[in-house]
């Protein structure tokens, strides 16, 4: 029998402004460290032109937009449209910020190429509902953020760890109807004075195309792993790859089940792009590239003369260089 949701609850707007990143200069430096080796492994899989959008709060980090560019923005959660950046990064997204919760952007349904979301949780520890609540509205952000790009986009996302290893695996089988995992990372926590900040994980997800069969990553349900003398479950992708935690593990304080990174973060830009490069590989393996996209030749299939490489994003917003919305 599987497991029912304890808990629907969507959580209050106090319990999102003490969310991910609103404010928080290191979550702010950690989404400009993701972005500065994501976006190398997003052209290499042709996500190279066309529009994407940003929500949250550190989105326009992610979006290559340096941080010393958002002087004077005040903390609180944005939505952005603007085209894909060049290898130098973004300088010239104008940001609209929103309320407590996840601005949305739903005149750009199914026209964004990339969607990049900075989805707000608590950073404190969590009873079992408010675990679940978290769950919920991840799932539910994840959704929307495939529903904004079209067959064959791609949306990143960071989000609670909940999300992924929640025992209740029916958000997840949900998303998996319709994209695929292009690969997901563990990040360990920020060290804090007070000790409570939670890891978050990376979810890389491709909306998949019409007719397309599943080529992604397992990623419903979750899986036991032994620990010293006892058990822990983790995301059965996690459980498959363990490199892709990056850091030491070890249960959850709290006693339950769940493996959670410990707060380590040596090296962690030289893991995060090694990291990166091996989910660009497997995903250029299981054609899991932008629409259009063609293989770069190599020894054993080489490429005929004058084929090009393109990629097909459809139509586009009638905009300039950035929309502020």
């Amino acid at each position: 029998m599987e497991p029912t949701t304890t808990n629907k609850k969507s959580l209050s707007p106090a319990e999102l402004l003490r969310a991910m990143g609103a404010g928080d200069p290191a979550a702010l430096a950690d989404a400009w460290q993701v972005s500065r080796h994501l976006w190398p492994m997003l052209r290499a899989l042709g996500y190279e032109s066309g529009y994407l959008g940003g929500r949250g709060a550190n989105s326009d980090a992610l979006a290559g937009r340096a941080p010393h560019l958002r002087q004077g923005a005040a903390p609180g959660y944005l939505a952005f449209v603007a085209l894909i950046p060049g290898p130098d990064g973004h300088d010239r997204i104008r940001l609209h910020h929103q309320g407590a919760d996840l601005p949305r952007l739903p005149e750009h349904r199914g026209q964004l190429g990339v969607v990049l979301q900075d989805v707000p949780f608590r950073q404190s520890p969590s009873t079992p509902q408010q675990a679940q609540a978290l769950a919920n509205y991840g799932n539910k952000a994840l959704t929307e953020g495939i529903a904004l790009t079209p067959r064959g986009g791609i949306s990143i996302s960071l989000v609670h760890p909940n999300v992924l290893d929640n025992p209740d695996p029916t958000g997840r089988r949900n998303l998996a109807r319709q994209a695929d995992l292009v690969g997901a990372l563990r990040m360990p926590p920020r060290p804090t004075p007070n000790g409570s900040a939670v890891a978050f994980d990376i979810v890389l997800l491709r909306r998949r195309p019409t007719g397309a069969r599943n080529t992604g990553h397992p990623f419903t349900d979750i899986s036991s792993i032994e620990l010293g003398k006892g058990f822990a479950t983790i995301n059965e992708y996690f459980a498959a790859h363990p490199e892709h935690v990056l850091g030491p593990v070890q249960p959850e304080r709290d006693g339950s089940a769940r493996l959670v990174p410990v707060a380590d973060r040596t090296r962690l830009g030289q893991r995060l792009q090694e990291a990166f490069t091996r989910i660009g590989g497997a995903a250029t393996q299981r054609g899991l590239t932008a629409p259009g996209f063609v293989r770069p030749p190599t020894p054993d299939t080489p490429q005929a003369p004058g084929t090009l490489r393109s990629v097909d994003h459809g139509e586009r917003p009638d905009a300039g260089s950035s929309l502020h919305l």
